[in-house]
């Protein structure tokens, strides 16, 4: 991850519901399309989980390393429907 927003890249097209966990250092994320800033955005730190509930979630979703010096990381796994739902 950088300090300018990213965004999560390839998402497949069936995905509808993705789950990100912030593995080192704190972001800040935005999910209407809109790059973040370190006063712009919701912070999550090191260790959360961050739910996106909608394919425009996920469509929408950029992010930033809340202090530029960290090298921050999020793995994020897709799913085509909510887990736990049949």
């Amino acid at each position: 991850m950088t300090s300018s927003a990213t965004s999560l890249g390839s998402v497949p097209s069936s995905a509808n519901y993705g789950e990100g966990y912030v593995r080192s250092y704190a972001v800040v994320e935005t999910r209407d399309g809109t790059d973040p800033t370190t006063t712009k955005g919701k912070e999550w730190a090191a260790g959360d989980l961050i739910i996106l509930r909608s394919k425009d979630e996920l469509d929408g979703f950029k992010v930033i390393r809340e202090n530029a010096s960290n090298a921050a990381t999020i793995d994020v796994e897709y799913w085509n429907k909510t887990p736990g739902m049949n």
